[in-house]
């Protein structure tokens, strides 16, 4: 299985001795996505929380996914002391963070989506997500959808669960929020771009709408489709590009993360003490 060979790279370089998977880079990756994480993404993650507590509004969805990257950002934190005292912990932590960011990150970005597009397109039905609580709801269903899918990872050896049939479930999951959030961008874009007939001009408001979806675009093409064609080469490939796969969809997805909170800041004015 998966976490055995893995292990068993770790433990006594085996792997990399009949050349199907190189140790150091392995090592230099998920090392530096777990540095990075606490050292990059854990300040930004503090500021998007107090400028959410802050606000006149509370922005439940961007608060579920800083809260949702702090966790991976310490979980982070555990695994670079793990990788040096107990490997096969290690294994098991590296696991359910790949299983974990693969679906926690893009499933509340679509949901993040979902309510702009209602509010862009459908601006009278998007009180109601307040009356019924849609956003909590959202928000709920990640935590639901990915802890558990992560854990069953990160003990699939221990429960005798198929490594690949839960790669398949996040990769399942990925790519239908990646649908959603192509979908609902391309149409809120449509629906921007239509400035109304006595003005060329578009709104201020509706300006920096346009520069967060294209944003978001950007980081979905960048980041999360890579991560999404990754996992699926992963299960083609064998266990064998484990070593550098899965490292790097945690990375790419770190860097995700990091992004999304730039971005937030910037569009409010918030991410330096200086800005207004």
């Amino acid at each position: 299985m998966e976490m055995e060979f893995l292990a068993g790279v770790i433990h006594n370089n085996t792997a990399q001795r009949n050349g199907s998977c190189h140790i150091n880079a392995y090592k230099t990756l998920i090392m530096t996505s777990d540095l990075f994480g606490v050292i990059v993404g854990q300040p930004l993650i503090a500021k998007l929380l107090w400028t959410v507590f802050h606000s006149k509004k509370m922005d439940v969805l961007n608060m579920n996914l800083a809260v949702f990257h702090n966790l991976q950002y310490l979980l982070g934190g555990i695994d670079f002391c793990l990788t040096f005292f107990n490997k096969l912990q290690h294994v098991r932590m590296v696991m359910f963070l790949y299983v974990y960011v693969l679906i926690g990150g893009p499933m509340t970005l679509s949901f993040i989506c979902l309510e702009r597009y209602i509010a862009v397109v459908h601006p009278t039905v998007y009180p109601l997500l307040r009356t019924y609580r849609c956003r909590e709801a959202c928000a709920l269903s990640v935590w639901l959808v990915s802890m558990p899918t992560a854990v069953l990872k990160a003990f699939s050896l221990e429960l005798k669960i198929k490594s690949h049939s839960i790669d398949s479930v996040s990769y399942s999951v990925l790519m239908a929020m990646v649908v959603v959030m192509v979908w609902s961008n391309v149409t809120m874009l449509k629906a921007l771009k239509m400035s109304g007939p006595t003005t060329d001009k578009l709104h201020p408001s509706k300006q920096r709408a346009i520069q967060t979806v294209r944003a978001i675009s950007i980081l979905m093409l960048l980041c999360y489709i890579p991560v999404g064609v990754m996992s699926k080469y992963k299960s083609i490939k064998g266990y064998g590009a484990t070593c550098i796969l899965v490292p790097l969809s945690i990375m790419l997805a770190s860097v995700a993360s990091v992004v999304h909170p730039i971005l937030y800041l910037v569009t409010r004015g918030n991410l330096f003490s200086c800005q207004r």
